[in-house]
């Protein structure tokens, strides 16, 4: 993308205004655009657009402004596009899911995405039942396929987000996703500083890899409907180079 550097310093120039008094008033849209990359070719990265509707105004003023959906625990509608060019490497693909969370706290997502890469077309499914066993914790079982020879997968996931009395909280992560040739776990921490900022750690492994990562993200409110976020990852004793960024715009309303 020839325009990506530009575009990108255009985003970062948003930390140089000033936040305006922010309400931090409910909200039940939610529409975002961001650039993702890499520090050794800034050019080579995704964009990615996306929209979500939550049925039930989502509050966010008392958590971590990057968690405020996953803490509604409401029944919502999502649609995205990414488009990818790196190299040779160039894709489009649509997605659109949908969560319906039930009184007794259990819940059912499902997703259909589209995907164009090179010369194939193919089409991916996903289905998903979990519980909220408390105000911030969840638990979930998931199932993936596709089409064109696509890898079956299915797994578990745990979240659950502890708040803290001197800073926001922390956000702790585990997954588990099997395939027919491997089994991969995944363990994340983010501690959050305030409702902005955080600063977190990963550790990952499957049959190929074994390795951590750190990384840390902002938020930054300009105002009631607008914000930007950034954010920064490393890999720890692994084969990736460099730094993986991004940046983004947000608007609630």
């Amino acid at each position: 993308m020839k325009n990506s550097t530009i575009s990108l310093a255009i985003l970062l120039g948003l930390t140089s205004m000033s936040a305006v008094a922010a309400q931090d008033n409910a909200f039940q849209h939610q529409a975002s655009l961001s650039y993702s990359t890499n520090s050794e070719e800034v050019s080579d990265g995704a964009w990615n657009a996306n929209y979500r509707y939550y049925i039930a105004p989502v509050d966010q003023s008392n958590s971590p402004y990057a968690l405020n959906g996953f803490l509604a625990q409401t029944t919502n509608l999502g649609a995205s596009y990414s488009k990818l060019d790196v190299g040779i490497y160039d894709s489009d693909a649509y997605r659109v899911d949908g969560t319906y969370v039930f009184a007794s706290k259990w819940f059912v997502s499902a997703s259909y995405g589209r995907v164009e890469f090179l010369n194939t077309d193919y089409d991916a499914y996903r289905g998903e039942v979990g519980y909220y066993f408390n105000e911030s914790s969840s638990i979930s079982a998931f199932y993936a396929d596709g089409d064109n020879n696509a890898v079956e997968v299915y797994g578990l996931n745990l979240r659950s987000f502890v708040a803290l009395e001197s800073t926001a909280g922390v956000d702790l992560t585990a997954n588990w996703t099997h395939t027919d040739s491997d089994d991969a776990f995944n363990l994340g921490a983010d501690w959050y500083v305030n409702n902005s900022w955080s600063v977190g750690a990963g550790y990952h492994n499957n049959d190929a890899n074994d390795d951590f990562s750190l990384r840390t993200a902002y938020w930054l409110r300009i105002s009631d409907n607008f914000s930007a976020n950034f954010n920064l990852s490393k890999f720890l004793d692994s084969d990736a180079d460099g730094v993986g960024m991004s940046v983004g715009v947000v608007g609630r309303f």
